[in-house]
């Protein structure tokens, strides 16, 4: 039998699935819908929605929630965000890493690190256009090799490199081979891969329905895909529907969004 394949029993995926820890939201409701008490390293999980809907605030909780110490069974990890249409905010994500150090310093009573040294955990790419974006996901491994502590990437949004200059094949081509360098990274890393993507309008027989872009094919990419939704305008308030999971079931949970970041209601 050829060597590079490795034929596993039942138990010992079990185990494998079971030992990857997770990244918390912050929010016990939004943590219980993805169904393994957080975002769980080794997946790429979807964050679908419309603008204003909690997509890029979500990301930013999780720059700072994979730094939780691990006496919290935390993962005291890095993470690396990359920008493709300037959603990352230095000052906002400074507001949600310091609140939740000092959850974390009233629970265990003991003083946080620095906020010098909390923000050298957060590595920031801006890669603007569809050629940066390529060439950065094509070197990810040796970017991942330089800074071995990162245990959550962030692509916000994977929809904006690919909105001109290409046709729907080429696009459709090219999104899958770079997923699967992302993929093979994540698995082979453990690391928790998070993207979010724009909603796009389908039209039907009578009348149009709002869905991810990229269309079906893309939708068996990710492990988990998550719809965010706003249900009050202007309010804090927020929905999670699961649409898609390889291990849970689909369900819907509220959240809100607070100045100190992602929060149960």
């Amino acid at each position: 039998m050829n060597s590079h394949f490795k034929i596993m029993n039942a138990t010992d995926l079990w185990q494998k699935e079971t030992s990857l820890p997770s990244i918390p939201t912050f929010s016990q409701s939004l943590d219980s819908v993805l169904g393994n008490e957080g975002i769980q390293l080794g997946s790429i999980t979807e964050l679908l929605g419309l603008p204003g809907s909690g997509k890029t605030q979500l990301c930013l909780q999780l720059c700072a929630s994979v730094q939780i110490p691990k006496s919290l069974g935390g993962l005291d990890a890095e993470a690396l965000y990359i920008d493709t249409n300037t959603n990352f905010t230095l000052s906002r994500f400074k507001e949600i890493l310091l609140a939740s150090q000092e959850k974390c310093k009233s629970i265990l009573n003991i003083e946080p690190i620095s906020e010098e040294e909390s923000l050298r955990k957060l590595h920031y790419v801006n890669a603007f256009g569809l050629e940066k974006f390529c060439s950065l996901i094509y070197s990810l491994s040796q970017v991942i090799a330089e800074r071995p502590q990162v245990r959550l990437i962030v692509i916000d949004s994977i929809t904006f490199p690919f909105k001109e200059g290409i046709s729907t094949k080429q696009r459709t081509g090219l999104l899958f081979r770079l997923m699967a360098e992302v993929q093979k990274l994540a698995i082979e890393k453990h690391i928790a891969v998070v993207l979010t993507n724009e909603m796009s309008t389908r039209v039907g027989l009578s009348t149009g329905a709002l869905v991810g872009a990229f269309g079906d094919a893309w939708a068996h990419r990710c492990n988990k895909r998550l719809l965010l939704t706003a249900p009050k305008f202007l309010e804090k308030e927020r929905l999670a529907a699961l649409l898609k999971s390889n291990n849970s079931p689909e369900t819907v949970g509220k959240f809100q969004i607070t100045k100190e970041g992602i929060r149960d209601i």
